[in-house]
């Protein structure tokens, strides 16, 4: 549950960015900020059905729902316009324990709000007979199937009735919601294929643009010959000739009407009653003429896209963006082109932490929220930060996002490419307002730059394309995902009746920044000295390493092991992984995870690696959740230079100095964060080296007591004992 002062209430939608939605999220929006909520709005970029170029990705943007952060979920159902995506987002909120309000649909177990189309075309019927005494009247409306369609027809074939007036099925046509369908029937009035009646209702804008747009190259005149009336108004009738008549679904009530009604959910309070009627929108494709105030908000807002357009298409920013040699050079150029999105004021990159290594297509079905990811501030109402933040998916965004307790209207977008989900962007409104397609555009550039960035700079993927080898990793030398599966189909068709094998997955360099490009040479050196780290160990046991993904490794040994042993060997790969000169100087602590399992011939190997990683992506989330302590970096620095030098001469009462605190309180808020005091962490980080330097060398057992610390050798090998359970010597000669 999310635990801040104002409710956060999830929006999922489809094309955000499209006229319908921002009228809708508009009314959501502007309701929340009255009601004190803040709103997070997750939409995919291109919503279509047909996936080319891999775009099914983007969808995986509305497993966000699923996180803890939110108390409530608004669904926009008929932006969902594909089966499979609906059915896909109806198993995502069946599984969410908060209130949910959905918009135009009737869903058995939720909370439905639906526009009355039928009586809004009603209204439109009555609108043509009365005012204008029109009795023959066609109605241009969507698929057969759809009961949206035929909810449209009922509404004018009502009001037909009703007056007296011949209303038939030869009054009807169906089409698709688009353009074309009006196209198509201007090609039959003109061909006489159909006769041409009074006029014609389109069930939507866009087919009367489709309509109107064919007839205006023939000699048929509007309003004259035929009146058209529109319906939704979506905006855009200075792009067509002549300006149409439409009318006014009311989304933006509608919304207003949903926030209302999950607040009420949430809070108790009665639920507000909110008029969601339309109205008639004048033009001149009837004769009532045009009202100004109308033309006017459209050409404001018609205006101001056109200037953000021409912004993105005559600027430098995509020529800039794809020169960026470094992810430094990228988070600067973004920041200098962010005044080409309108009204935004935080925009926030957030990177998986592999990022610019994932081969392998995403999954549709394959949950994420349990990654981490690395947040870079582009621009921010409160403060720009240099440094990333660090955070798990489903968390939404780092603590550091929150900043001042200004009301916030947050919007994910996925971020892909070729089918690989590398992330998504957050973008921050503080007052109601909504991006639109000139952010696309800007969307678009960013997007492509990245992958220019990776394919230039990233070594692993230069690596990669030398297809150096098949089944092995060309940085390290390590067997690859296909190489090391390989390898394990083979050990399990010679396992023994008393046999089984040992599987242990590390994660390395958990929420260290090693996605930045400009410090890949460090990576490298550190992937080097990992991958040695696990030749040392198989080789003890007589195993085999692999290297499955950036900063994600295993391995595995054929033996009759017990859990005692393999707990033990996965103590000793952690001991040498955490304390190798490079990566405990530049990694530190609380970087590292690993999990085992012991499994037989009969087990499938595919499915316990799974389980294994997902084991280690629960562990990840949790020490987040302890990241997000206001203290966590400040003590862990402390940490990790103790356990560089446990030999030092540690001073509790000095460390407080430096922090300005209490000794009650520095060994409160240390226990606090990192589940064990101060003293006992001391303790743990002197016998950590101990071991470290008993696999690692041969110096003898006095030397290692003093470099530990101890000034008493019995004190440190009853000590040893005491927490390892074995002789330092035991430790250091077992054969596993």
């Amino acid at each position: 549950m999310n635990t801040n002062k104002r409710p956060l209430i999830g929006v999922l939608t489809a094309r955000a960015s499209e006229a319908e939605q921002r009228q809708l999220l508009k009314g959501i929006l502007s309701k929340a900020y009255e009601l004190d909520m803040d709103i997070a709005v997750f939409s995919n970029v291109y919503n279509i059905s047909e996936y080319y170029a891999d775009v099914e990705v983007e969808n995986k943007v509305y497993e966000l729902v699923h996180s803890e952060q939110l108390d409530g979920v608004i669904v926009t159902y008929e932006s969902l316009i594909y089966p499979d995506m609906q059915k896909s987002i109806c198993e995502h909120i069946k599984a969410l324990d908060v209130p949910v309000v959905m918009i135009d649909a009737k869903i058995d177990g939720f909370t439905c709000i639906n526009t009355d189309v039928k009586s809004d075309l009603r209204d439109i019927a009555r609108h043509l007979t009365d005012v204008h005494g029109i009795r023959d009247i066609d109605i241009l409306t969507g698929q057969e199937e759809l009961e949206t369609s035929q909810l449209r027809i009922e509404g004018v074939r009502e009001i037909m009735m009703e007056r007296g007036l011949p209303f038939s099925e030869e009054n009807v046509i169906y089409g698709n919601f688009w353009n074309t369908s009006g196209e198509d029937l201007a090609e039959d009035y003109i061909s006489g294929k159909r006769r041409i009646p009074q006029a014609v209702i389109c069930a939507n804008d866009y087919m009367a643009y489709g309509l109107l747009d064919k007839l205006f190259h023939y000699d048929i005149s509007i309003p004259e010959d035929l009146t058209v009336i529109g319906y939704e108004h979506i905006g855009e009738r200075i792009y067509h000739s002549p300006v149409l008549t439409t009318y006014q679904r009311n989304r933006a009530a509608i919304g207003a009407k949903a926030a209302a009604l999950i607040y009420s959910k949430l809070t108790g309070a009665p639920t507000q009653d909110i008029d969601t009627s339309g109205y008639m929108i004048p033009g001149y494709t009837c004769s009532c003429g045009m009202e100004k105030k109308y033309l006017l908000e459209e050409l404001v807002d018609v205006r101001e896209i056109k200037k953000y357009n021409d912004m993105n298409f005559c600027g430098t920013f995509e020529q800039q963006a794809v020169t960026c040699r470094s992810i430094s050079d990228y988070i600067q150029t973004l920041r200098n082109f962010s005044n080409m999105i309108r009204n935004v004021s935080g925009i926030y990159l957030c990177l998986y932490e592999d990022w610019c290594t994932r081969s392998h297509k995403a999954s549709i079905k394959d949950f994420s929220n349990n990654e981490p990811m690395i947040c870079y501030t582009i621009i921010s109402p409160d403060k720009v930060m240099d440094d990333p933040a660090f955070f798990t998916r489903g968390q939404l965004y780092p603590s550091e996002l929150i900043g001042a307790e200004d009301k916030k209207f947050l919007f994910f977008v996925p971020l892909f490419s070729e089918g690989k989900e590398l992330g998504h962007f957050i973008f921050r409104y503080t007052s109601p307002d909504t991006y639109d397609q000139a952010m696309i555009v800007w969307l678009k550039i960013t997007v492509n730059a990245l992958q220019v960035l990776r394919m230039k700079n990233d070594i692993n993927t230069l690596l990669e394309c030398t297809n150096l080898s098949e089944y092995h990793d060309t940085a390290t030398g390590l067997y690859n995902e296909q190489g090391f599966t390989n390898e394990l189909a083979n050990a399990c068709k010679k396992l023994g009746e008393q046999e089984n094998l040992a599987l242990i997955m590390v994660r390395t360099g958990i929420f260290s920044d090693d996605s930045r490009i400009d410090k890949k040479n460090l990576s490298v050196r550190m992937d080097i000295e990992i991958s040695d780290c696990l030749n040392q160990t198989t080789a003890n046991i007589n195993g085999f390493c692999g290297k499955l993904s950036d900063k994600l490794y295993i391995i595995s040994a054929t033996g009759q092991f017990t859990d005692e042993d393999i707990a033990l060997i996965t103590d000793k790969l952690e001991i040498i992984i955490s304390h190798s000169p490079l990566y405990i100087q530049e990694r530190g602590i609380d970087t590292l995870f690993m999990a085992s399992k012991l499994i037989s011939a009969d087990d499938n190997t595919e499915e316990c690696i799974s389980a294994l990683s997902e084991d280690i992506n629960m562990k990840i989330k949790q020490l987040s959740d302890k990241r997000h302590h206001a203290y966590y970096n400040d003590y862990l620095q402390v940490r990790n230079s103790m356990y560089r030098d446990p030999g030092n001469e540690w001073d509790a009462q000095k460390t407080c100095r430096d922090f300005r605190l209490s000794y009650g309180h520095f060994r409160a808020t240390y226990k606090d964060i990192f589940g064990i005091s101060f003293h006992q962490d001391l303790i743990m980080s002197r016998i950590a080296m101990a071991k470290y330097l008993l696999l690692t060398t041969t110096i003898g057992i006095p030397a290692i007591s003093f470099k530990c610390g101890y000034k008493d050798e019995k004190y440190f090998m009853r000590q040893f004992r005491q927490l390892t359970g074995s002789t330092p010597n035991s430790y250091r000669n077992s054969s596993i």
